[in-house]
């Protein structure tokens, strides 16, 4: 399917969870769903919720057959940060994974921010200063690397670079002085930060490149462990979807919508 097609997909699942309708959607026989990395049935979990979608923004990649989003998911009338990926053969959902934040606002969360998503994602890149798919993966794995070895020097930060959790800034922002880290960071040393807690960034996968875009979208759960002598509230299993703008070769924005599950957990894609 082309991306276009991809995408048409994706909104009309979401459109069919806000409705409650599983039927309403064309199913592979070996359907598997998951949502904060539990494996549900389809009109189970989010589908009895009758979720609000808003603010989405979606990405497709032709190559790999698979779509993803984030954005907010409202329920019972409060927002929620979300992200959705699909992959779909010949028309067909085969594979359902959604993430949804029960961390919506703090020093490190603003779920309000994702109601306006930034129109930098959807900025055509032009030719000249395009990446290539091996070179889009490289630029998010870089960063992964970079959070497991808390060496901001590995990923290549464009200088414009800054990073939002949960739709919050959490690099250059005077927010981040009232944290538990109560420091204001650039992005790469935010990675350097991380040392103590001995991050480790596991079951990496790269489901859209998109050259043309930009984009890289990765899905990773990265452990982070206690401090003994300086209590992490972000102490666990942060399940996240990346969301990459490459250009140059350099990351221009990321964004991370995450939801922390105990330490170890594994998501099981």
């Amino acid at each position: 399917m082309t991306r276009d097609g991809l995408i048409a997909v994706l909104k009309t699942y979401l459109a069919a969870v806000a409705a409650g309708d599983p039927e309403g959607i064309p199913w592979d026989r070996t359907r598997r769903s998951t949502e904060n990395g539990v494996p549900i049935q389809p009109g189970d979990g989010l589908w009895r919720r009758a979720p609000r979608f808003e603010g989405i923004q979606a990405f497709a990649d032709a190559q790999t057959g698979q779509a993803v989003c984030m954005g907010v998911a409202f329920l019972d009338e409060l927002p929620h940060p979300f992200a959705q990926r699909l992959c779909i053969r010949e028309g067909l959902v085969r594979e359902a994974e959604a993430i949804v934040s029960s961390d919506p606002s703090g020093h490190f969360a603003d779920v309000t921010q994702l109601l306006k998503p930034d129109i930098i994602y959807a900025a055509v890149v032009p030719p000249a200063r395009r990446t290539d798919r091996e070179g889009l993966q490289d630029a998010a794995d870089r960063y992964w690397e970079g959070l497991e070895q808390s060496d901001g020097h590995i990923p290549r930060f464009n200088y414009r670079c800054d990073k939002y959790d949960n739709g919050a800034k959490t690099t250059n922002s005077l927010r981040t002085l009232l944290s538990p880290d109560g420091k204001v960071h650039s992005c790469a040393s935010a990675l350097n930060d991380t040392r103590a807690a001995r991050p480790r960034a596991r079951e990496r996968r790269f489901p859209v490149l998109d050259t043309e875009l930009g984009i890289a979208a990765s899905f990773v759960v990265v452990d982070f462990h206690p401090i003994a002598d300086r209590p992490r509230p972000d102490a666990g299993a942060m399940y996240m979807l990346g969301l990459f703008k490459v250009v140059d070769g350099e990351l221009r924005i990321i964004d991370e919508i995450r939801e922390f599950l105990p330490l170890g957990t594994s998501v099981g894609w």
